[in-house]
């Protein structure tokens, strides 16, 4: 940043310099061609001082031409920056007629599901299958890149599937305009953006005609209410740009917050917890289980601490389902959860008890 903020001080410097010595041997040169004429009695004395400041004059309309050439500069560079994400091509199509929305999103089906991002080769997830009803929760774990995340897109119409469907309610979630779908399925995700503002307003985005007591009452759910209470202005205290002024904890806790202040019929929990330290993202991901229970949530998690409270345990790798069902069940077995339970349970993790 210095780098560039030294190149743009230079580069402005030496227009206004080589301006402001092109203005001055202009009028120089005006003065001993003036001065001559004066001499030669071709021109008046008093005339000569307009002929000395003319060039003066002249030259204001051109002052402003070195900051000129410098904010094109920059205005092109923007204009390629907004030109490539207007080029770019669209993840989703909007039906020409969306077709109306249900009554409710419940079952979300999800059958046969195959996606891949543009530009590459193969899937990043292939045959998937995932059933939603009222009030269920459902863990989907697996190491990065197993397609944990492509899943959380697909369901918030972020990306549209190569093969199959999801249905919401009966009804085809491509053929619902996309704001439809989401209002159904919200997304609390691990780089949730907050603005610099304050936290009422963060909070308010969710829902703009919310209460002081509908806002105490999700932070409160959200384990963060006592914290605000401690604050000098309480709701009006500033986050700072993106949260600066927050712990990671507190940033996704507000994160969350304002997700259950939206009141989705179905929350998609998109690794709440990483980037934190292992005991404070397994106090989170407890307080998350917690918040939710009766509430239709997709949790999605590299970490196994806490989810035997959920209905459902779905294992992703390589973009395919490799195990399923209750989290007992699986961690006592052999297969890949397994063996995830059993790193986890090691010096790093330490933190999951032996399963009955």
């Amino acid at each position: 940043l210095t780098a560039i903020a030294s190149r743009g001080a230079a580069a402005t410097a030496l227009g206004g310099g080589l301006s402001a010595l092109i203005c001055g041997l202009t009028v120089a040169a005006a003065a001993y061609a003036g001065v001559g004429a004066v001499h030669d009695g071709r021109l008046e004395g008093v005339a000569l001082a307009v002929v000395v400041l003319t060039p003066l004059a002249a030259f204001e309309a051109v002052a402003g031409l070195p900051l000129a050439v410098q904010y094109r500069q920059r205005a092109a560079r923007s204009a390629e920056r907004v030109c490539e994400v207007l080029d770019a091509p669209v993840p989703v199509r909007e039906p020409a007629h969306p077709a109306a929305a249900p009554e409710t999103p419940f079952p979300l089906e999800v059958r046969g599901l195959s996606a891949r991002y543009a530009g590459q080769e193969r899937d990043a997830l292939t045959g998937v299958d995932l059933t939603l009803t009222a009030g269920k929760r459902v863990a989907v774990v697996g190491p990065s890149g197993a397609g944990k995340t492509t899943l959380a897109q697909i369901l918030l119409r972020f990306l549209d599937a190569r093969e199959g469907d999801v249905r919401l309610g009966g009804t085809d979630a491509a053929a619902l305009d996309g704001d439809t779908v989401r209002r159904f399925v919200g997304l609390c995700a691990q780089d949730a953006h907050l603005f610099d503002s304050s936290v009422r307003e963060n909070l308010a985005l969710a829902r703009r005609d919310t209460t002081d007591d509908d806002l105490r009452d999700a932070l409160r759910r959200a384990r963060l209410l006592d914290w605000v209470d401690g604050l000098p202005a309480g709701l009006d205290t500033l986050v700072g740009e993106h949260g600066a002024r927050l712990s990671g904890g507190q940033r996704q806790r507000l994160a969350l917050a304002r997700a259950l202040l939206a009141d989705f019929p179905v929350l998609v929990l998109d690794e709440p917890a990483e980037h934190l330290d292992l005991p404070t993202a397994d106090a989170l991901t407890a307080d998350l289980l917690a918040v939710t229970e009766g509430r239709t949530t997709l949790l999605i998690t590299h970490r196994l601490q806490g989810l035997d409270a959920v209905d459902e345990v779905i294992v992703l790798d390589g973009g395919r389902v490799v195990q399923r069902g209750p989290y007992a069940d699986l961690v006592a077995v052999e297969g890949p959860l397994r063996r995830m339970w059993e790193r986890e349970r090691g010096p790093v993790g330490g933190l999951v008890e032996q399963p009955a």
